[in-house]
């Protein structure tokens, strides 16, 4: 996967794999959302709280592949470090 070569390439390949992440999560975040929706209507039975059950599988589910992404990109794009000179000029910027 990690066939990019140069450093901005490598980067360019992390940020698209670190926007699908946050997506992965956000759709999870969304099921588990309308999951519990369905739980606060009120006229909960059997079938509504099967549903919920079955949506927040779901939601569980999209989260575990969003983690496991999430720990794939980090082996395989592995954040690039910053220069010590870059860091230095950069807090003597701040300091200013």
């Amino acid at each position: 996967m990690t066939q990019c070569s140069s450093p901005d390439q490598i980067k360019a390949c992390r940020t698209f794999a670190l926007e699908r992440n946050r997506q992965m999560f956000e759709e999870a975040q969304l099921l588990s959302r309308c999951a519990f929706e369905l739980l606060e209507g009120g006229d909960l039975d059997v079938e509504l709280f099967e549903r919920y059950r079955t949506m927040r599988r779901k939601a569980d589910q999209k989260f575990q592949e969003a983690i496991e992404h999430l720990r794939l990109l980090n082996e395989d794009f592995p954040p690039i470090p910053v220069c010590a000179n870059h860091s230095q000029r950069l807090r003597e910027s701040l300091e200013l």
